[in-house]
Order: structure tokens, then sequence, then C-alpha cells
């Protein structure tokens, strides 16, 4: 299809509407690497690694030179498939299984702890995530869309307190590595432009996060809202974390890779959506190919929303004043989860 008619219709179809998303998802297709960027002898850590983007993701990064890559996966057994689908074309590269479970904070601060040790690491994307369409809760007590974002039912926190926590204690090793290497890290996360389509009821509640925990918050009629939420809660979380990070350090930023055809709509039983994925999305090489593009272009832009491999701008409500301050109490309200949760950890992040 010819740039120019991309282009246009990218244009006419603004970012953040149902119709713009379904065009573009057939106007702009994801490009892969190029063979002159070259990730040699670093190391990352991509989450959800075991299917899908995560794993397709580190497998790209691989093929460009990756010296080491962590799989962090909740079902160690699947990760070892995942890892030897890796070796079976990169067979230099050591490709490390690491259990980390979303629901559990003991098991982020194992990972994290575990990560400190590292003699490096360049590279983070968090991409584990759940899309729930029912309210449950995880093992903490948290709505799962809110806990996690694993493929796995989990409370809000699943998609917003597990990896918030695991962004926290992976600032120290990607510090210390751009220290030594003269290079910023990376840190980038996975949403979606689903964000743009949440009221975000939950906003005006004497406690946001606590308000999701309650089961009458929960949308039943429109239940993909929550997870629309907990995507706006992961570029919230992400802007403001960037704000307290020095961007010559750690890059940070947070990257929409478009509808692609994974295991995130299993639990989905919105009538036609398996029609709608035949029609529309992309494969999950596709989708990596942006998640990659975040973590080896776009300098110099701290806190950036990337979609079809660009920046671009997140909903109108992120970049507005009450955005803003939103973020802020969203911010002051995760680290007092975690002060209360995970008091273990107070002493080295919060």
């Amino acid at each position: 299809m010819p740039l120019a008619f991309c282009t246009i219709h990218c244009s006419v179809f603004a970012m953040g509407t149902m119709t713009g998303s379904f065009v573009r998802q057939v106007t702009a297709k994801p490009k892969p690497l190029p063979e002159e960027i070259h990730f040699d002898g670093k190391t990352a850590i991509v989450t959800g690694a075991n299917i899908g983007l995560g794993l397709e993701s580190s497998r790209e990064m691989v093929a460009h030179g990756l010296s080491r890559v962590i799989l962090g996966v909740r079902n160690v057994e699947s990760g070892n498939i995942a890892r030897n689908t890796i070796l079976a074309s990169s067979p230099k590269c050591d490709v490390e299984v690491w259990e980390v479970d979303y629901e559990s904070f003991a098991s982020i601060m194992a990972f994290g702890a575990r990560a400190s040790k590292l003699n490096r690491l360049d590279i983070a994307i968090l991409n584990a995530g759940i899309k729930v369409m029912e309210f449950s809760q995880s093992k903490t007590g948290h709505e799962k869309n809110v806990q996690v974002s694993l493929p796995y039912p989990s409370r809000t926190a699943i998609n917003h307190l597990g990896t918030a926590l695991l962004s926290l204690l992976l600032l120290e090793p990607l510090k210390r590595t751009a220290e030594e290497t003269g290079a910023p890290s990376r840190l980038t996360f996975v949403t979606s432009e689903v964000h743009f389509w949440t009221p975000f009821n939950e906003k005006n509640s004497a406690s946001i996060l606590a308000r999701m925990d309650e089961e009458d918050s929960f949308n039943k009629s429109d239940a993909i809202e929550r997870y629309s939420t907990s995507k706006l809660l992961g570029v919230l979380w992400t802007r403001e974390l960037a704000k307290k990070a020095d961007e010559k350090k750690i890059l940070m930023n947070c990257v929409n890779p478009g509808i692609c055809s994974t295991s995130l709509y299993r639990a989905d039983p919105t009538p036609g959506i398996g029609l709608l994925l035949k029609l529309l999305a992309w494969s999950p090489a596709m989708g990596a190919h942006t998640l990659t593009n975040a973590v080896a272009y776009h300098d110099g832009k701290q806190g950036a929303y990337l979609s079809e491999q660009r920046v671009t701008s997140p909903s109108a409500f992120v970049v507005s004043a009450e955005g803003e301050e939103v973020q802020k109490k969203l911010w002051d309200e995760t680290i007092a989860v975690f002060r209360e949760e995970a008091p273990t950890l107070s002493s080295q992040i919060c």
C-alpha cells in the first residue's frame, strides 16, 4: 500500500477512536528492526516472554546480537519451551528463564532481588498483562486487571501494581549499567490504545485503587472498561516515573502494540472477537516490532507514548491538567500500597 495512502488515512482517522484504530491496523504495518541495529553485549529482561509479544520481541532482539535475555514468566515449563525456541535459531545467546508471578508481591520482589545482582541490565520490556472480563481478585486481594498485566486473571493490581512494583525494583540495575556504559538503559512499558476509551469513573474517588477493588465499581455491562482503565493507569505511571528519572541514565516510554493475535484475548467473550482478530489483527511477530522499536529508537523522548512505531499523543485526559493531578495521586496511592503490603521494600525504593 503506498505510503501516501497510509499517511492520509492515519491522520484522518484520529488516534483514540475505534474506527481509527481499525483503519490503522490495515494501513500501518510495523517494520522489523533494520540490519544495522545491534544489541551486542547487552542484557535484556522481558516479562510475559513465554508466548506472544514477549517471546517474539525477545527473539528479534536476540537475532540482532543481544548477548543475554532473561525471560520473566509465570510458568517455568512454558518458559523453557520458549527458551528452546530462541536457542534453536540463536544458540550463542545466553537465554535464562526466571519465574515471576505478578499476583504475588513476594514473587516480584524475589525477581527484583535477583535482577539487582546482574552484572548489567540494558533493556527491560514490561509486557506481562491480563485481560479479565469479570470481577475477580488476585492473591494480594486487588482486582486482577489492576494487579497484573499478565495473561492470567487478577485484580486491577495485576495490570498496574505488578508492573509498577517491578519497574521500581529494576531501576537500580538499569541505572548502574547506564553509569558503567555511558549510554542510557531502556525501560519500556507495554500499554494499549484502549486507554483512550475509558470514562475512568474512579478518578474522583477518595482512593482510586481502593475504589477499583470494590466489586460494584466493575461495569458488568461493559467489561472492557476495566481493562481499558488498567491500561490508562499504566500510561500515567510511566509518565510520572519518567519525571522522576534521569533520561541520561534510564530512558522510559510506553508502547501501544496494536491489535495482535495473541492469548490476551482468550478470556474475552465479546461477540465477533474471533472474526475481528482474523480480519484485522497483526501477528505476534509484527506486534513485537513495536516493542523492539521502542527500545532501539526515540532518544530524548522521555515518558513518550508510542504507537505505530512513532511518538504520538496519549489521550486528552492524560495530557490535561486534571490528568497530571490524577497521575500524581496514582503515584502516591501506589507507593502507599507497596509500603503497606510489601513493607520490606520501603527502605529500598519508596
